[in-house]
């Protein structure tokens, strides 16, 4: 019988999306992912099960310090009860997203069953906020007991694993011993140099000629730095008229207490009141798809990359991927990967003045700065491309079951999974 790894996850397919993909296409193996919402279709050869919170009568107005653990709580239990109601067999392995709850009354139901993590973040005590945006007092206060779900994955996990360096150094040290370095994996072969085609969806609203700076991020905030950005850019404009810069990102807060901070309905609003931007050089694209994403990296003669620190965005590396020249913070997630000099450039995070000369000579001087974009390019398809990561990760999760259990590769050629 062919080993069955099963998924929790709040949303289908998310990170494990690919790492799926390539488990049904090289191994033997049955998959069922749980999740909560599926915007998008189920891969051919898994199933897929919904799962709902548990639903309490009167649960309303949670107390504000435990209302986390309460919601993860609620998630715990409904991912259970599907689980027991809808499983096809029983799982070999479980998997799951620590931090939405989802695995946790497994380890009393099930506790001969291996269970793996994936730790993105832990909440930090100390630092991380930005300068300005602090939160309030008693989110503070909070932060130690956001982080009781995932305290308490790292105690009765078999095994977990975070994407870079960095996010894996934010939790405890009593539990590094159970934590690996695994990336998701980036395809490479949709970000990747190139030219622009006439079939392209992404909606070229500048002059041809224009100089292109860009700016990704999901959402438009202050933990991504998008006033940093503006600022920057409205400095640019001043003293240059043949560039315009395309934002790819919604206008909402995800991260961070921007909100509490101004007036207007999003942090993007609030930032345009802060100059007089002569919008006909901004072009905010709202959401994109992949595949105008990875053209618009393609048009980029610059583009800004800036974070507290916190987890490392995807854009991050598919525009690396993309052969993108990099203008990223210097704070500790970015240094896991760029090199300022060697693969990218990197200014002080709040060093507007620095961050407008460094732009300003990446536009002067494209050639000087090219072998930083090849660099860039190699960078992620040697460390961080579906090829290099997917078959580690794989054998990371495989790795659990005992090797009697343990299927064999069956093709010998590791080809990628398709982009998610």
């Amino acid at each position: 019988m062919k080993p069955h790894l099963v998924f929790f996850h709040q949303n289908y397919p998310a990170q494990f999306g690919p790492i799926i993909q390539f488990l049904l296409k090289h191994y033997e193996v049955d998959i069922t992912y749980f999740s909560e919402h599926r915007p998008k279709p189920v891969f051919p050869g898994m199933e897929h099960r919904f799962y709902r919170s548990h639903n309490v009568p009167k649960f309303e107005n949670p107390y504000f310090f435990t209302r986390y653990i309460e919601l993860e709580s609620r998630a715990m239990y409904g991912a259970y009860l599907a689980y027991e109601k809808q499983k096809p067999r029983d799982a070999d392995v479980l998997i799951g997203h620590v931090g939405f709850g989802n695995l946790m009354f497994f380890h009393g139901a099930y506790p001969e069953i291996p269970t793996i993590g994936f730790f993105e973040i832990f909440y930090d005590l100390l630092g991380g906020d930005r300068p300005g945006f602090e939160p309030a007092l008693e989110n503070k206060l909070r932060r130690p007991i956001r982080n009781a779900t995932q305290l308490l994955e790292l105690e009765y996990c078999t095994k977990g694993y975070s994407p870079t360096r960095y996010q894996r150094s934010t939790f405890p040290q009593a539990y590094q011993h159970k934590l690996h370095t695994l990336f998701d994996g980036v395809d490479v072969s949709r970000y990747s140099p190139g030219e622009v085609g006439h079939q392209s969806e992404l909606p070229c609203t500048w002059p041809k000629d224009a100089k292109i700076v860009t700016y990704v991020a999901r959402g438009l905030e202050s933990y991504r730095g998008f006033d940093i950005f503006m600022e920057m850019a409205h400095r640019i404009c001043q003293v240059r008229n043949d560039v315009h810069f395309v934002i790819a990102g919604r206008p909402k807060t995800h991260y961070g207490p921007d909100l509490r901070y101004i007036q207007e309905p999003s942090f993007k609003e609030h930032v345009l009141k802060q100059h007089p931007f002569d919008l006909s050089r901004f072009h905010f694209l709202d959401w994109i798809s992949e595949s105008a994403l990875a053209d618009l990296f393609r048009l980029s003669a610059c583009h800004f990359y800036w974070t507290v620190p916190f987890t490392l965005s995807w854009s991050f590396f598919q525009a690396m991927a993309s052969g993108a020249l990099i203008v990223g913070s210097d704070t500790e997630p970015v240094r896991d990967v760029l090199i300022h000099g060697m693969n990218g450039l990197m200014v002080p995070p709040y060093d507007v003045d620095t961050m407008v000369q460094t732009v300003l000579s990446a536009l002067d001087h494209p050639q000087h700065y090219q072998p930083l974009r090849e660099a860039a390019r190699d960078t992620v398809v040697n460390q961080y491309s579906f090829e290099v990561c997917l078959p580690k990760l794989a054998d990371f999760y495989l790795s659990a079951l005992s090797p009697a259990s343990r299927p064999s590769l069956q093709q010998s050629t590791l080809a990628a999974a398709p982009s998610i």
